[in-house]
This record gives structure tokens, C-alpha cells and sequence, in this order.
């Protein structure tokens, strides 16, 4: 078996906080282009990611969300 060492961000919540306003900026965008257009598609797609990826870290599914946007 092979020793891994487990490598990951020291301080995570401050690293997502980080792109929490790009996050929204994101948000934001979305509204501009029709619901389910290529447009919509790809910014919420990377909205997701971003859910997605602070979900993983640090076990925190909703750490982005805000009583404004629920996505």
C-alpha cells in the first residue's frame, strides 16, 4: 500500500469566501439570458461547481447559499 499524505486548502472557509462575490456576480449574469439557454446553462453550471466544490472541502452543502439566491 501506498502512504498518501492528504494535501488541502489550511484555511478553506477563507479561501471560498474568496469567490463568494464571484459567485453572485455569476448569479447575476444568469438572469440576463433566457431560463435553459446555452448562456443560462453554462453559468449555472459553474455556480454548481462552486456548490459543489465547498460541499466537498468542508462538508458544508449549503455554505454558499443566502436567504437571497437558492439555487
Amino acid at each position: 500500500m501506498v502512504h498518501r499524505k492528504k494535501q488541502g486548502l489550511i484555511f478553506p472557509e477563507e479561501a471560498f469566501n474568496k469567490l463568494r462575490p464571484y459567485r453572485e456576480e455569476l448569479l447575476a449574469m444568469s438572469q440576463t439570458y433566457r431560463a435553459g439557454g446555452p448562456e443560462y446553462m453554462a453559468l449555472s453550471r459553474v455556480v454548481i461547481a462552486l456548490d459543489e466544490a465547498a460541499s466537498v472541502v468542508m462538508s458544508k452543502p449549503s455554505f454558499f447559499l443566502t436567504p437571497w439566491h437558492k439555487t
